[in-house]
């Protein structure tokens, strides 16, 4: 019980949102106004950082989306990730989804992977990102360029989402302000985007704020340069942007924990 109380403090059972800071080398000196929170500085990251670069060569771009080369978001549980979200659409009777802000679109390829039918349409809001890979996935149905702030969610629901299908939101939430998502979500309702897969990069907890602001004092103390990369958030403050619009299940996907969304 004593256990249960620790990990119940360590996950801070209350809202909390804190900017995230990263180095990204000289791949930051291409950033539009030294952040990354534009398109243009997206573009830049995806062509010229070793762990965040979409390679243009198919064979190297594989080997990155089976996890053989270490790149963000496809981890050890990728793999495994994929089997868990296929296991839930599967469950779920879905079988079409519209990925949003995939990156480098390593899950959506083992979706694919394991199963060939299901049809995935990936989205990305920097133009090269959009490109890059439309040349290296052969095996998706479509890819198409999407702004997940200030695009018409009306009309993807129109061409992409049915009844049988699932926006999946994978790791994109340091991506906007708790403002923001709550205009997203508001939208994203409006719209009657019915069934959501929302998975975050992870929850705030008292252990990683720490590490993180360790982190923040060394590069401090070493004049490393750091660059504001977006926000992180404790499982309340996700909870907030959709409780009076929609329904959650959670789960767990290869080691990081998502809810299942359904509309109101």
């Amino acid at each position: 019980m004593f256990k249960s109380f620790l990990k119940y403090i360590n996950s801070i059972p209350f809202s909390l949102t804190i900017k995230h800071y990263q180095t990204f080398g000289y791949s930051a000196s291409l950033f539009k106004n030294a952040e990354l929170n534009s398109a243009e500085s997206w573009d830049a990251l995806r062509t010229t950082h070793p762990q965040f670069s979409i390679s243009q060569n198919r064979k190297e771009w594989l080997r990155a989306s089976e996890a053989q080369i270490k790149k963000d978001g496809q981890d050890r549980g990728l793999l495994q990730r994929a089997k868990d979200v296929e296991s839930l659409l599967k469950k779920e009777n879905k079988n079409s989804i519209f990925s949003v802000g995939v990156g480098g679109a390593g899950l959506e390829y083992q979706l694919k992977k394991i199963n060939p039918n299901l049809k995935i349409v990936c989205s990305e809001f920097a133009p090269q990102n959009v490109e890059l890979l439309k040349s290296v996935f052969l095996e998706a149905d479509q890819v198409v360029q999407f702004d997940i702030l200030n695009g018409d969610w009306k009309s993807i629901k129109e061409k992409y989402l049915f009844n049988s299908s699932v926006c999946l939101m994978y790791r994109v939430d340091a991506s906007f302000s708790d403002e923001e998502w709550r205009y997203i979500f508001e939208k994203l309702h409006a719209a009657k985007i019915n069934d959501i897969l929302f998975i975050p990069s992870s929850f705030l907890s008292i252990l990683s704020i720490f590490n993180r602001k360790w982190r923040e004092i060394r590069w401090t103390m070493s004049k490393t340069k750091v660059v504001f990369s977006g926000y992180l958030r404790t499982k309340s403050t996700f909870k907030s942007y959709w409780n009076s619009l929609y329904n959650e299940k959670a789960g767990n996907f290869g080691g990081i924990n998502g809810f299942l969304l359904t509309i109101k």
